[in-house]
């Protein structure tokens, strides 16, 4: 066996487990595309794009104006999408089998490879007639479906469930309940996998040892040789090296929608298992407790500064952070000290805050119809998006992948005009003093919206089934490259 690809596997092993972790893909299947998509990271879109699975650029992807190359494959100028790392390549490579079509696979158990590798291909992910048995045979080959067993072991270990991001990605019929849920697109973690007890607070404390300081700029866990997490998707590391009397030190930075931007530091750790410029994942391990630098033992230091979008920058309780990331990600979690739970001083806050961000996210989505029909009527965006993409028939039966979009904004403008059509009706029996029951037509339902509310508040609403619906249709439009 070649030693340059037995290389490539424990490379990527560790992310792919990850990955398993999260979503329930088999490691097995994910190294053994990732290198036959890629020639084993020698091929021209891995090398110059970080492409390790020759995906496609979606219509999404071109809309928000991400990297990509063209090159010649089913046509002449098709469009592939550029990564900034391997890792995002593989991160993004799980989402795309988080799609509808590939929902035959999620059945199947994170160690069952063959089945998994029949329903990519039953999925539409190749053409060619021979991919399964090319997939299995680099498995077989190279034994890689240890990775898989190691993976449902290291997760019994942590107490996590194989595949607990998978929910996040959709799966459910209620546009209401998606456009609830939309937070959870992204992944969260806590910093450990094991009980979080802090050993030390944040700002005044009583000083450690001698030349301590007592105003303490983070907090201190307990921890011995335990694998450091990062805390959420997509955060950059600005620097992972030794610091002096932080010791070996990793800094990662998280960039939010309202241009927020927080700043995680680990300090004391015993291995660094990332580098500058990687990009990580909520629950990929960075590196494993220790007791370097300035420490009076083995434990976690953790940081958080907080930026605002004016670049004013502070350092902020950890607890702040925690509380937020806790919330986020539905995590049910404490930091204990001293009998506490150091989270419950900051949960409420950040559940308004992020309220307020979603509330935000759909005034976005609603600004941006207005502007586009120029008017402020849901009913004209409806028009709009059923011009715009063809015969409205075709649409709603679910012909093109729009369909289920305009669908979701039709049914949500349907389920909003119901409602309001029943609290109008009660209000006007109430002012008449009968009990009769009024029915009206659809045109009449919509026209008594607009007396029954402002145009902000049916506005809003429709926009959160348009963000429901968008999230289908964007996941139903991702493609791949066909073999």
């Amino acid at each position: 066996m070649s030693d340059y690809k037995e290389a490539f596997f424990e490379r990527y092993a560790s992310a792919a487990m990850e990955q398993q972790k999260r979503y329930g893909i088999p490691a097995s299947v994910t190294l053994a595309q990732m290198a036959l998509e890629s020639a084993y990271g020698e091929s021209g879109l891995a090398k110059e794009g970080n492409n390790y699975f020759g995906i496609k650029a979606s219509g999404s992807w071109l809309r928000e104006g991400k990297p990509y190359s063209v090159r010649s494959d089913d046509r002449p100028d098709d469009k592939f999408c550029t990564f900034g790392s391997a890792m995002e390549s593989m991160e993004y490579h799980s989402k795309v089998l988080m799609a509808q079509r590939y929902s035959q696979c999620w059945q199947h158990a994170s160690d069952d490879h063959l089945r998994w590798i029949k329903g990519i291909k039953a999925g539409g992910y190749a053409t060619d007639p021979a991919y399964v048995s090319k997939i299995e045979k680099v498995i077989a080959d190279y034994g890689l479906n240890k990775y898989d067993r190691q993976a449902i072991s290291e997760a019994k270990a942590a107490g996590v469930s194989i595949g607990y991001m998978r929910g996040s990605k959709g799966g459910t019929d209620s546009p209401a309940l998606s456009a609830q849920s939309s937070s959870q697109d992204v992944g969260y973690s806590m910093p450990l996998s094991s009980t979080l007890t802090v050993t030390s607070p944040f700002g005044n404390r009583q000083a450690p040892k001698a030349g301590a300081t007592t105003d303490h700029k983070g907090i201190d866990l307990q921890a011995n040789g335990d694998a450091v997490l990062a805390t959420e998707d997509g955060g950059r590391v600005l620097s992972a090296r030794n610091e002096g009397n932080g010791g070996n030190t990793i800094r990662i930075e998280h960039q939010r929608a309202d241009g927020t931007r927080y700043q995680t530091v680990f300090m004391h750790l015993k291995e660094m298992n990332v580098k500058e410029g990687d990009t990580v994942r909520a629950r990929q391990r960075i590196g494993i407790s220790g007791n370097t630098g300035n420490s009076t033992g083995p434990h976690l230091h953790f940081t958080v500064y907080r930026t605002d979008p004016n670049g004013n920058r502070q350092t902020i309780d950890p607890a702040e952070y925690l509380a937020d990331i806790a919330v986020r990600g539905n995590i049910n979690t404490r930091l204990n000290y001293n009998g506490a739970d150091l989270l419950a001083n900051y949960k409420d806050a950040a559940r308004e805050r992020i309220a307020l961000e979603q509330t935000q996210g759909q005034q976005d989505t609603v600004q941006m119809l207005s502007e586009l029909t120029k008017s402020n009527d849901p009913k004209d965006w409806l028009a709009y998006l059923m011009k715009s993409n063809g015969d409205s028939t075709s649409l709603m039966n679910g012909a093109d992948p729009m369909g289920s979009l305009i669908a979701a904004v039709f049914g949500g403008l349907m389920v909003m005009a119901a409602q309001l059509d029943k609290d109008t009706c009660e209000k006007e029996q109430e002012a008449n003093g009968t009990s009769q029951t009024e029915t009206v037509d659809t045109e009449q339902v919509v026209e008594r919206q607009r007396a029954a509310t402002t145009k902000q508040t049916a506005s809003v609403s429709a926009a959160s089934y348009f963000e429901a619906g968008m999230q289908e249709a964007e996941k139903e439009t991702q493609t791949v490259a066909i073999k």
